[in-house]
């Protein structure tokens, strides 16, 4: 056997183990609960929803979507309460293949709020 042969895959096993041990995600950090943060309500995420409303509005609303009101968001727009995960427009906003909307993506923050208002349970005010 050759031992400087051994020496090199040794030193590519070690690179390997090490790069795993980096990228294994031992120290997680799982975020705060939706509900352990301010309540959200549609009025704060109504502006937001105000930059939709060029193709998702009426009865030529893109993919059937209305954005143009709390009850038709709720109604049309793909929202799960309580799931942002299962909401098709929280996922038409958070995709890479096809970000929404197209000329003027969210921020971060902007889809952060309507997570955690979708995740609250996508509530119109606070009597609900």
């Amino acid at each position: 056997m050759n031992f400087k042969q051994f020496g090199n895959h040794s030193a590519f096993v070690l690179v390997g183990i090490i790069i795993l041990f980096l990228f294994n995600n031992s120290c997680k950090h799982d975020g705060i609960p939706a509900d352990q943060m301010q309540q959200i309500f549609y009025a704060d995420v109504e502006p937001i929803f105000t930059s939709c409303v060029d193709c998702h509005k009426g009865s030529s609303a893109e993919g059937g979507y209305d954005f143009s009101t709390y009850e038709k968001i709720i109604n049309t727009g793909g929202i799960v309460k309580g799931d942002a995960a299962k909401s098709k427009a929280y996922k038409a906003m958070i995709s890479t293949f096809q970000v929404m909307p197209p000329n003027n993506p969210l921020t971060t923050g902007q889809r952060t709020l309507i997570w955690v208002w979708i995740e609250q349970g996508a509530n119109n005010t606070p009597a609900e």
